[in-house]
């Protein structure tokens, strides 16, 4: 085939490649995917003039991969390069590359020290590393260092695991444990060593620079008092509640989002309906799904259903803040009513005897 052929076919293959929408990738996806194809050598020499933090957004992006489509990675590199192999598949799980090559190509202490600083991959080893291990036993080792650290640990254990270890606590642990945790904004990565070596797991490597790992705490605590049963769950939230209102209201709010209401039994909303004031239900399903809506239009007469639609109308446009503490209100009072049996949250399609 002669050059002029060769250079149309190549051509044709890129236009074809090209066809592949690539809009949804950041620049630090198509980087990462970049990276992963290029042999190591070529990857050593690429780094050399990427900065620390740099580096880090490809590593993070990197972490987050699992399997790429040939089509896709072929459009990638179409807009870096003229000329490419036909057919390739990256095959690699991006922490299993990231652990293999980095230190191969930055040495090895530069490798630890941004690897330990990319959280996906931190997280997600703390995580595995320890899932191993008996709560019960972690809970014993944690039992006597201040809560400021358990609520580090705990952060970065996963919200199943933490919820088993807090049941090995006393109630007073437990709630300082976790409106420590609600405040977690970030810590120092260099934490999790420390942590690792309390908990009989550490690494013997050197390096760790002082980077940030950003945190949501009142999300971790309301996935954690969610994992836990129902008695220790109710008693967990009333003393947490008891000790600092904002936080609890805040972990009740991401624990109880306003659609929960769809899983409500027939009576029980019409319990509900029975007790909360039109204008705060109004104000609430200002802010509602078409099917949280329904739920409610559904068991009133249709005169009512009526009059509540023309309430929301003439509201006009609310403030967000309103309609949150509307409905906040009114989920405080289905939890109320479940307490009292007047109304039955259901979960999987869970049928009701009456």
């Amino acid at each position: 085939m002669s050059n002029t052929s060769t250079i149309a076919s190549t051509r044709g293959q890129l236009s074809t490649f090209r066809q592949v929408d690539t809009s949804h990738l950041t620049g630090a996806q198509k980087a990462a995917i970049l990276v992963m194809y290029l042999d190591e050598d070529t990857v050593r020499d690429l780094f050399a003039r990427f900065k620390d933090t740099e580096i880090r957004k490809v590593g993070e992006a990197i972490s987050r991969m699992d399997h790429v489509q040939p089509e896709l990675v072929q459009a990638v590199i179409s807009e870096f390069a003229g000329d490419m192999s036909a057919s390739l598949y990256l095959q690699s799980q991006g922490d299993a590359y990231l652990k293999s090559v980095f230190p191969v190509v930055l040495g090895e202490e530069r490798a630890h020290r941004l690897l330990r600083s990319i959280e996906p991959v931190s997280r997600q080893d703390f995580q595995r590393r320890f899932a191993r291990i008996q709560p019960g036993s972690l809970a014993a080792r944690l039992q006597k260092e201040h809560p400021q650290t358990i609520a580090v640990a705990c952060s970065v254990l996963g919200s199943e695991l933490t919820a088993q270890v807090l049941t090995s606590f006393e109630l007073d642990l437990q709630v300082d444990v976790m409106l420590r945790m609600a405040r977690l904004k970030r810590f120092p990565v260099e934490l999790l060593e420390d942590i690792e070596a309390l908990l009989g797991d550490a690494e013997e490597e050197q390096g760790v620079a002082l980077n940030n790992i950003d945190t949501d705490g009142s999300r971790l605590v309301a996935e954690t008092i969610g994992a836990l049963h129902g008695e220790e769950k109710d008693e967990l939230l009333a003393a947490l509640s008891a000790k600092d209102e904002n936080i609890a209201g805040e972990v009740s709010r991401q624990m109880f989002s306003f659609d929960i209401l769809t899983t409500a039994d027939a009576k029980g909303i019409q319990n509900l309906l029975k007790e909360v004031e039109r204008k705060e239900l109004a104000m609430g399903l200002k802010g509602a799904d078409e099917a949280t809506r329904q739920q409610f239009y559904g068991n009133m007469s249709e005169r009512a259903a009526d009059y509540l639609k023309d309430d929301m109308e003439a509201m006009g446009p609310v403030r967000l803040s309103e309609v949150e503490g509307a409905q906040q209100a009114i989920i405080a009072l289905a939890l109320r009513l479940e307490e009292e049996g007047k109304l039955i949250f259901l979960g999987g399609g869970e049928a009701v005897v009456e």
